[in-house]
């Protein structure tokens, strides 16, 4: 990419003006146009210091829509952003479909300044970039224009620029002695450049070089990158998965060999509940203490007892440091992104607990069992959601995902009863009725999401839940040994 990089032909005066002019029409046309599409533009906009990212910006404003426009800097990460994984930050400030976002340097910056500062290892180098792209490919293949422009002058240029910079004498010693800092580290930014392109130059992100050295040469080839890429996604060329369904595949039958517990006595489950209760709650604070934070999923058969669980879990947890999220049917806000947003927004701050009724398994459950989304996306939704985890887990986060089973004939009383109480009665409804009827089909999707999901970092662990009382405990077991576990390392 950047060793055999050529400075582009200058263009003259009346050939900047001709091909503005003509831009300038054609970049709103399509802005207007792509405010109808369902995914935003994300434009990850680095490269060396000094080449003028910052004014091709502020040029870009002044030809679009700047209502259509979102820009991100990503300088000095908040404290809310430092409690989470690295990711967190990127995922929040998502544009909503239809919008050109600008991010500056991107999730890059992390990668290459850690090789700048410290010669960060080869090996934690590759996984940077792994990371990187995985999180483009997942954004790509779910309609999102990613693209990527590093901006390239010269090493001679470069100090050009920065020699006029400390003449000029009106920045501050901060800027001046940040530059020439960068001009010290040229020859390994344009090496780390050039591993980031071999590694992530690819179909779902692809990357663009343009040479900065003259003004208005850069400032037109940086309006076509952008014109370029929003009529690739308006001419429907955005590139497609290529994973698919595979039909006649077999997974190991966990619900069908779980053996249901004996009804646990009413005395000894309020004497260990109560004890369990007690133990738990320090255990939370010390977590908090520790800035370790805590998201537990709940899945599980309609009237399983998830808020039974979810109840009693709340008397061992400060409601000051815990929140429960329960998953309805999407937003038009969270449908205009990626199906992931909505759930990185959640995650807790360090030492907090969320808990989830009902999770971002969605994808591969309900969205798959009543035909919400294509067969090329809900199956791509194992890995996107692993790689999900796996970020969660590479912070710390401590990520406990329960699924409660009881049988059809337990189902169908607890149904039944439901109807006849009169304070049950919200809990029941005819979808619920309806969705029984898919049981087997469910089940099915149970095992193969146990078998591609469940992980060394990310588990399941599946109750046995037609005792209510006993399942409870179990819960509260499982997260009490939990927390000893992660406050003990």
């Amino acid at each position: 990419m950047l060793e055999s990089f050529k400075e582009s032909e200058i263009l003259s005066k009346d050939q900047y003006t001709q091909e503005l002019n003509k831009l300038r029409t054609q970049l709103i046309d399509a802005q207007y146009e792509f405010k109808k599409y369902k995914r935003p533009m994300i434009v990850i906009l680095t490269g060396l210091d000094g080449a003028g990212k910052g004014e091709l910006v502020n040029f870009m404003a002044d030809i679009m829509d700047t209502r259509l426009i979102e820009t991100s800097t990503f300088w000095q990460e908040t404290d809310e952003e430092r409690e989470r994984p690295y990711y967190f930050r990127y995922w929040n400030a998502m544009p909503p479909g239809g919008k050109l976002g600008i991010f500056f340097n991107g999730w890059y910056d992390r990668t290459i300044r850690r090789a700048l500062e410290s010669n960060d290892d080869p090996e934690a180098f590759a996984r940077g970039l792994e990371e990187a792209a995985d999180v483009e490919k997942m954004l790509a293949q779910d309609g999102t224009v990613i693209v990527k422009i590093w901006a390239h002058i010269t090493k001679k240029e470069q100090k050009k620029r920065h020699d006029k910079l400390i003449k000029k004498g009106k920045q501050s010693e901060e800027i001046t002695k940040r530059a020439l800092w960068y001009f010290s580290k040229y020859e390994k930014i344009t090496e780390c450049a050039e591993a980031a392109y071999k590694a992530t130059h690819n179909e779902f992100a692809p990357w663009e070089v343009i040479d900065c050295t003259d003004r208005r040469t850069r400032e037109i080839h940086f309006l076509r990158v952008i014109l370029d890429n929003m009529n690739r996604a308006l001419k429907g060329n955005m590139p497609k998965s290529r994973t698919e369904n595979l039909s006649g595949l077999s997974f190991p039958d966990v619900l069908g060999s779980l053996k249901q517990h004996k009804e646990t006595d009413q005395k000894t489950y309020r004497k260990e509940l109560d004890e369990l209760i007690d133990e738990i709650k320090p255990l939370a604070w010390e977590a908090y203490q520790k800035c370790i934070s805590t998201m537990i999923v709940f899945e599980g058969w309609d009237a399983a007892g998830k808020g039974g669980c979810i109840r009693r879990l709340l008397r061992a947890f400060d409601m000051r440091l815990s929140k429960v999220t329960s998953i309805a049917a999407p937003t038009s806000e969270e449908l205009s992104r990626h199906y992931l947003w909505r759930f990185w927004r959640q995650v807790p701050r360090a030492g907090h607990i969320a808990i989830f009724d009902r999770s971002w398994y969605g994808r591969v459950l309900v969205e798959r069992l009543e035909n919400i989304t294509p067969p090329a996306d809900w199956f791509r939704g194992y890995s996107e959601i692993n790689s999900f985890e796996k970020h969660l887990s590479d912070r710390g986060v401590h990520l406990v995902k329960f699924f409660l089973h009881i049988t059809d004939d337990e189902q169908l009383e607890r149904f039944k009863e439901r109807q006849e109480i009169p304070w049950k009665q919200h809990k029941i409804t005819d979808e619920d009725w309806r969705n029984r009827e898919k049981n087997a089909e469910y089940k099915d999707a149970y095992n193969e999401m146990f078998f591609k999901t469940s992980t060394k970092y990310s588990p399941w662990k599946i109750i046995p839940a037609n005792d209510k009382k006993g399942a409870r405990m179990e819960v509260l077991k499982h997260i009490k040994g939990s927390l000893q576990k992660v406050l003990n390392k």
